[in-house]
């Protein structure tokens, strides 16, 4: 148990130094643009505003200034047609669905064969009933008074397949007893 929480608190560790030598790493300075590329980028001035009708003088500080129109780049998309792909030739090494075998019809099942298999199932449904009823009484042990309910209905519902499969049971014992041994 110690040795998980120090498993967890080194990986905490580990954790906080590596996001803290990111976070305090030092960062590469940008180099200056060329004059030529900064010319460019800025563009001129507009002229300033023309005095207003009223005569009254403004100060060119408290007037903002109109923002430059920017420029939006057009761009076009060009559909292209898809290409059109040639079959490819048959393979003659491959079968054809002409070639394949019919699929054999399925075989009848014996009242022994289905008296196996219904026992089978009624043993795994048994299984399914016992192991449903320790968890009811260990959930109604615990006081989860929800979960007991949810079982219990489970249970239930087991319980009934399980009658149902005993009585099939019983009658393809009675189907084969009746017909006798096979050879």
């Amino acid at each position: 148990m110690r040795i998980r929480y120090r498993l967890i608190l080194a990986g905490a560790g580990v954790l906080a130094v590596a996001l803290g030598g990111v976070e305090f790493w030092p960062q590469p300075d940008p180099e200056p643009l060329p004059a030529a590329m900064l010319a460019m980028a800025v563009p001129p001035a507009p002229p300033p505003p023309a005095p207003p009708p009223g005569g009254v003088p403004v100060n060119a500080a408290e007037v903002p200034a109109p923002a430059p129109p920017r420029e939006v780049p057009q761009v076009t998309v060009a559909r292209m047609e898809p290409e059109p792909v040639a079959p490819e030739p048959e393979d003659a090494s491959l079968p054809r669905f002409e070639d394949n075998d019919d699929l054999e019809p399925e075989l009848p099942q014996t009242a022994q064969w289905e008296l196996e298999k219904t026992a089978r199932v009624a043993a795994l449904v048994e299984r399914d009933v016992v192991r449903l009823a320790r968890e009811r009484e260990d959930a109604a042990a615990q006081g989860d008074v929800r979960r007991a309910e949810q079982l219990d209905v489970l249970l239930q519902r087991s319980l009934e397949q399980l009658r149902e499969l005993h009585e099939e049971v019983r009658r393809l014992a009675a189907v084969v007893n009746s017909a006798g041994p096979t050879e």
